[in-house]
């Protein structure tokens, strides 16, 4: 069925009436982490502010030859991820990836990971691979 001129001149204008009446999107406040005694430093009407805090000691060198856990410290959320020499493979479902399975991350790339720290395993897909991780969480 075809529109009628004058309902198709009619659409556009509805449409822009439509989208005028919807209200806009509040933005989140920011406020600084731990302030409870004013003066305190309150941002209203901003995008989210995610800053990474450092979770404590990460691991570094790891050898990954075998399926090897992460040993996140207590109270991390994200780590920040690097291999090294030679490429890994991970999984993060539970299952320990094999040199042929997981999801394969080539030598000298480094990913933000924010999955469940304590379920991912890492294996050498090939040669002898190490993994840097450094902890964080976020506020």
């Amino acid at each position: 069925m075809m529109m009628t001129r004058p309902l198709a001149a009619l659409l556009p204008a509805l449409l822009c009436a439509l989208l005028a009446a919807i209200a806009p999107a509040a933005a989140q406040s920011h406020r600084d982490k731990g302030c409870s005694t004013p003066p305190c430093t309150i941002i209203t009407g901003v995008a989210p502010i995610y800053a990474y805090n450092s979770a404590g000691i990460g691991q570094y060198a790891l050898s990954v030859a075998t399926a090897t856990n992460l040993t996140p410290p207590a109270g991390a959320t994200i780590a920040q991820i690097c291999v090294e020499t030679a490429p890994v493979r991970y999984r993060d479902d539970g299952i320990a990836p094999t040199a042929a399975t997981g999801i394969p991350v080539s030598a000298g790339a480094c990913w933000s990971y924010a999955g469940p720290l304590g379920a991912i395993q890492f294996i050498a897909q090939s040669g002898s691979p190490t993994i840097d991780v450094s902890y964080y969480n976020s506020n």
